[in-house]
């Protein structure tokens, strides 16, 4: 009997819509993180231009992930393929501001002004709109015909290579960021999923370096909640 037999479909995917929350929140705040950095601060510069990549390489993990575990079993299962076409098609529309993005983070970095500081942020803000669009469409539609077609041990494999996308210590200071948003609850049945080693980890060294990181990349900006777990 295979596994999927024998397991029954149906899993919970709230873990999604906390990592969502840091896509949302990150590059919302990118945009005003550079708008507010000054083109002579060349260590902000580069701080700034490490973080964004960052969350531009776990975005796209993050879609990857989706395209290669996700979408092809809601396919198998007969559910809207319109709708997982949809996914698919603001997948590449989010990816191609992402690439613009990157390549704006490189004339930001290496030539600086006031124009190329102007493009990113518009680049940015764009992403950012068509990101929050996608996202809210997949946890009001997508989640729910995930919930009912996934087994446990199928949603838990995204989680598990979201993490695995980052190194070690850099995973520890994205859950530092995910724990931003979460309520005492959200964050005790999140943590819950991580191995025991890591929440150890994770309250020992990434909770400091998250908060280190997240103080220095918004310290220009005026009112910033910043709540560490």
């Amino acid at each position: 009997m295979s596994r999927r037999a024998a397991e029954s479909p149906g899993c919970d995917t709230h873990d999604m819509v906390l990592v969502h929350r840091v896509f949302r929140r990150e590059f919302r705040l990118l945009a005003d993180i550079v708008e507010a950095t000054s083109p002579m601060d060349a260590e902000q510069v580069v701080r700034v231009s490490a973080h964004a990549r960052e969350m531009l390489a776990a975005l796209h993990h993050h879609h990857s992930n989706e395209d290669e575990l996700v979408w092809p079993k809601l396919r198998w299962a007969e559910l809207d393929s319109t709708l997982v076409d949809l996914m698919q098609t603001q997948h590449e529309e989010v990816d191609a501001l992402m690439r613009r993005v990157d390549s704006e983070l490189s004339e930001w970095e290496h030539q600086g002004g006031a124009e190329t500081a102007d493009l990113l942020v518009e680049g940015l803000r764009r992403l950012h709109e068509a990101l929050t669009e996608h996202l809210r469409l997949e946890e009001d539609s997508v989640l729910p015909m995930v919930a009912e077609t996934l087994t446990e041990s199928e949603w838990a494999e995204l989680g598990k290579r979201g993490l695995a996308s980052f190194s070690k210590g850099r995973a520890l200071v994205f859950l530092g960021h995910i724990a931003e948003e979460a309520d005492e609850r959200e964050w005790s049945e999140f943590a819950g999923h991580i191995p025991a080693p890591v929440r150890l980890l994770y309250r020992v060294f990434g909770r400091r370096g998250y908060a280190r990181e997240t103080a220095l990349l918004r310290r220009d900006l005026r009112s910033v909640g910043n709540v560490v777990k």
